[in-house]
């Protein structure tokens, strides 16, 4: 170790961390038919019970021949062993394509070059929220709590689940960590309806706890020069668009609180609390341009995601 600084120390373990982490990446490719029937939420939680438990680290949508399909990218010991099992084929008993169909999904062999296979991926990836919105259609964001990835599970799948009974398909997907910035611009408009309700002391305890909830630290607690590091809690962003789709989202989410909410929503189903309450949507058109700006969700390159993982080399 003579000659190594601290900073030096530190960037070879991240960086054989990085190169362990790549061996254990693999990928499920959710066909444009699948998306279009609503089986996302259900294949992201049968992937999961089937692999153990392997966590789905890169979200987004790419354009293959027959439409915009997603892409979702898991890591974990044996991962493209686990996931090739879990997808098995059509005449596999339990398996997810004997559930689903034929050419419903896929998933890399053992033994591929999943970075390659990413890189191919990374050049079709689909940016539908470039394009203006539809005429008659509105655009809702979705973020899936992080009370949902508190361990590996099916949760955030069904969250999904129930958001597909609206009939709307995702344009976008992210799987993102939310910063203390982002958190509390995201949340900024709140800070003056606690403070109002509760004054100012206490409503802005209140208004922290929600960024803290959100991003992983407080704001007080952070350097104003820290604040946009990403923050350590998992959240998986997804942009509906369609006619109606404020209203539609809002409804099979519920109330924000759970204890309030009518049966089968999602905030009754997998909410605990008004803050703790598994899903958020945007409740205006104007203000789903804004949070959609806020969270990035444009921002989310597959590409930049395997450079990440190649440079580690």
């Amino acid at each position: 170790m003579t000659g190594l600084t601290f900073n030096s120390l530190q960037d070879l373990l991240l960086r054989n961390a990085w190169k362990l982490m790549k061996h254990h990446l693999s990928w499920l490719l959710v066909s444009p038919e699948a998306l279009r029937r609503g089986w996302l939420g259900w294949i992201l939680s049968g992937a999961v019970a089937r692999t153990g438990g392997l966590e789905v680290v890169w979200a987004g949508l790419v354009d293959e021949p027959a439409g915009r399909a997603a892409l979702l990218v898991f890591r974990g010991e044996d991962a493209a062993a686990k996931l090739s099992a879990a997808v098995g084929t059509v005449h596999a008993a339990g398996s997810l394509a004997a559930m689903l169909g034929e050419g419903m999904l896929s998933a890399a062999e053992p033994g591929a070059d999943v970075v390659a296979d990413l890189q191919r991926f990374a050049a079709g990836q689909s940016n539908a929220l470039s394009l203006p919105v539809a005429a008659g259609a509105q655009r809702s964001l979705v973020l899936v709590k992080p009370d949902n990835f508190d361990f590996p599970g099916t949760r955030p799948g069904a969250v999904i689940d129930v958001f597909a009974r609206t009939g709307l398909v995702p344009v976008a997907l992210k799987v993102d960590h939310m910063s203390v910035a982002q958190g509390m611009d995201f949340y900024g408009p709140v800070l003056d309806a606690l403070t109002e309700r509760f004054g100012a002391e206490k409503g802005r305890d209140h208004w922290e706890n929600i960024v803290e909830f959100m991003s992983g630290s407080r704001p007080s607690a952070v350097p104003e020069n820290e604040r946009a590091r990403p923050g350590t809690r998992k959240i998986l962003a997804l942009v509906f668009e369609g006619p109606e789709a404020i209203s539609k989202i809002r409804t099979v989410l519920g109330p924000t609180d759970p204890a309030k909410a009518p049966s089968g929503t999602i905030r009754k189903e997998f909410g605990t609390s008004i803050m703790i309450n598994a899903a958020h949507a945007s409740d205006a058109p104007e203000n789903a341009t804004r949070e959609i700006g806020i969270v990035q969700v444009a921002d989310n390159s597959l590409k930049g995601f395997v450079e990440s993982a190649a440079t580690a080399e």
